[in-house]
């Protein structure tokens, strides 16, 4: 480069290149290391403020030939705007407004340890950090403290002079270093430090990202994570930033699936607001960000990954505009929505998907029906049957069938209520129509048209009268194929208006199965010297264990006793009446026989309404004598005299040692 004919020549006196120093302030250091301003050494060089303002290669060459500097490094990590509102710096590119041309931060510690360093002019010798001209960075690495800002003066369309700038600020560094708050480190800016040194990791989700999409993203998001959707960001300090920014690259750097654990965090955030819900009052700032730059498609990845959990975890509206694409079907239903689509109350539609294992959906849970969330595949064909779906009465009427035999149908599971079979008490019950018909169809499968009916030949009430079978074992025989023959009165196609043949159905009942386990009564037969009471209590004691068996008699289940538990309990006890029967004794004789031969009742009158033995006691007790059952008076008087003989003198041992004085004690009372 030439001026006024003759070539640029070094200056007398230059700094050496710092690393990651931009041009302009690299000029502003040389200008006043020579004793000059950076306007008028740009101007007896012939270099426009303005080139090197905007980072002209020509530019900023000439300041390298002037300042003994390698031109490459220097045009590296000056900022030079691209197309659009991007700057390009250090072969990354950022927006326009993270470059700061009109002002910078500066760390006080890192100005006063470079003013130690070299040599001359004292506000010359500090040097302009490209990090403190990147709106990124908040704090100081090194010494991990807030920067602080400053206000140049500028000269429109030129470069900010940075040292005259450090000449006004040398009297109060002191002060600027001894207040400046403490940071602490920051993972966000060592992520972009090494960004601008050119060093990425596959590791990172972010860093296939250009930094002008990546690092506001960061800040957007660390904004919504640690703020209400709703924040007003003008009031930010420079530690909300950061710890905004810290956040947000935690969450982004881990990948999608950290990604998406932190929006479902959000959206369970909402489940106690009211109001309409959307994505926006949902993800906040970081999705206002992506608003903003639906058209970038650079921010195509950040974007995809949000609108798609949006569309799979919220209830929006199919069409509805999502990030600069239509909502295709709806995938999530809520109480409202499935209400609204369906025509049916918003309570019946609550007790519905609490049926369907919502547990949100239950009446005192608290949260609102427009925050119930149900994914739209699990009930979108329930609510689009809901819309046709006729009530228990109306299948009464459709189909003719009487109440008691409607609720058995359901519960056998031959008519499926929309949503599951739960019980009236949780939701009103609703059937499709096409369920009704097909019911119909299966009903009458097979059945042969008369016109005319035997006296043998009833409907479903009579047949079941005749055979004295219950309900549901009446629908089983009919759905299940047991039946040779079922008719069907010409001209009709109701419930009853099914012939069955009285005698076939009696056949099968009486056919079935006899019971294997004991009613009480049966049980006081098997266990011998019991009666109801001693059962009752035997069964409330566990000694006994009640099941459910179909009785043929009663023609239903019946609770009854566990023949298996009542074997159990006859082996290991006997009673006291069943001695009696079996020794022709009287229950006192029974009784003291066994209690001078030491045997005790293991089971008490107390606990289960009479005496047990150990039948494994009172057996050896047999098995020493042939005459252990002969009584005789005067035998057993004569032992229980001895017996209660030996316990009264045991006794009276027993108090006399009680009443002896210690062995160490002395006749009369001790004097202190």
């Amino acid at each position: 480069m030439r001026t006024n004919g003759r070539a640029l020549e070094p200056l007398a006196f230059a700094y050496q290149l710092e690393e990651q120093e931009p041009a302009a302030g690299f000029a502003s250091r040389l200008a006043a290391l020579n004793g000059r301003s950076l306007r008028d050494l740009l101007r007896d060089m012939c270099i426009q403020q303005r080139s090197l303002d905007k980072g002209i290669a020509s530019a900023v060459r000439a300041i390298a030939t002037l300042g003994r500097a390698d031109p490459e490094k220097l045009l590296k990590y000056t900022p030079v705007p691209k197309s659009g509102k991007l700057y390009e710096v250090a072969d990354e590119t950022f927006v326009r407004l993270a470059i700061n041309r009109t002002y910078f931060r500066f760390c006080a510690h890192c100005v006063r340890e470079d003013m130690d360093r070299y040599d001359g002019p004292l506000f010359s010798r500090p040097w302009l950090r490209l990090e403190w001209t990147l709106s990124h960075f908040r704090s100081c690495s090194r010494h991990e403290i807030y920067l602080t800002a400053t206000k140049p003066i500028r000269t429109p369309f030129a470069p900010f002079d940075f040292s005259d700038t450090i000449r006004t600020l040398v009297p109060s560094l002191s002060q600027v270093a001894d207040a400046a708050a403490a940071s602490g480190a920051s993972p966000f800016q060592a992520w972009l430090q090494d960004r601008l040194r050119g060093v990425r990791s596959p590791e990172n989700w972010l860093d296939d990202l250009p930094l002008y999409v990546a690092a506001p993203f960061c800040e957007a998001l660390g904004v919504s994570s640690l703020h209400e959707p709703k924040v007003k960001v003008a009031q930010f300090i420079a530690s909300d930033w950061a710890a905004a920014s810290d956040e947000g690259f935690r969450i982004a750097s881990a990948g999608e699936e950290s990604l998406r654990t932190f929006l479902g965090r959000l959206n369970d955030a909402q489940s106690s607001m009211r109001g309409f819900w959307g994505p926006r009052d949902t993800y906040g700032y970081a999705y206002g960000l992506l608003q903003k730059t639906v058209d970038d498609p650079a921010y195509a990845k950040l974007r995809d990954v949000v609108r798609h959990f949006a569309l799979e975890t919220m209830p929006i509206e199919p069409g509805t505009h999502v990030l600069g694409e239509p909502a295709g079907d709806r995938k999530v239903h809520t109480v409202r929505t499935a209400a609204r689509d369906s025509g049916v109350h918003a309570l019946t539609i609550r007790r519905l998907f609490k049926r369907m294992g919502v547990d949100d959906a239950g009446e005192r849970s608290g949260v609102m029906d427009h925050r119930i969330l149900v994914k739209s595949g699990e009930v979108h064909r329930v609510v689009s049957e809901l819309k046709d779906a006729i009530t228990a009465p109306e299948v009464e009427k459709l189909l003719g069938v009487p109440r008691l035999h409607l609720k058995a149908l359901v519960a056998g599971g031959y008519l499926s209520a929309l949503a599951g079979t739960g019980s009236r008490r949780n939701a009103k019950r609703r059937f499709s129509k096409e369920a009704v018909e097909q019911l119909r169809l299966r009903l009458f499968d097979g059945a042969s048209e008369i016109s005319e009916p035997t006296e043998r030949q009833v409907d479903v009430v009579g047949a079941r009268r005749a055979s004295s079978c219950s309900i549901p074992d009446l629908l089983n025989m009919v759905f299940t194929g047991k039946l040779s023959w079922k008719g069907r009165l010409v001209g009709r196609t109701d419930y009853m208006a099914l012939l069955l043949d009285a005698d076939e159905m009696t056949r099968i009942v009486r056919s079935r199965e006899t019971r294997t386990n004991l009613t009480k009564e049966e049980t006081e037969a098997f266990l011998p010297g019991t009666h109801d009471t001693v059962v009752n209590a035997l069964i409330a004691s566990g000694y006994l264990t009640l099941v459910e068996e179909f009785s043929p008699d009663a023609r239903r289940m019946i609770p009854v006793v566990s023949l298996e538990s009542a074997e159990t309990f006859r082996a290991r006890f006997v009673s006291l009446g069943e001695l009696c029967q079996k020794t022709c004794l009287h229950h006192k004789q029974v009784r003291t026989l066994l209690r001078l031969a030491g045997i005790m009742p293991t089971l008490l009158p107390e606990t289960v309404g009479a005496f047990f033995y150990t039948r494994q006691s009172v057996e050896c007790f047999e098995a020493q004598s042939a005459s252990a059952w002969i009584y005789y008076k005067a035998s057993v008087l004569k032992m229980t005299r001895k017996e209660n003989g030996e316990a009264r003198r045991a006794t009276s041992a027993l108090l006399s040692r009680k009443a002896e004085p210690p062995a160490d004690a002395s006749s009369g009372p001790r004097v202190s």
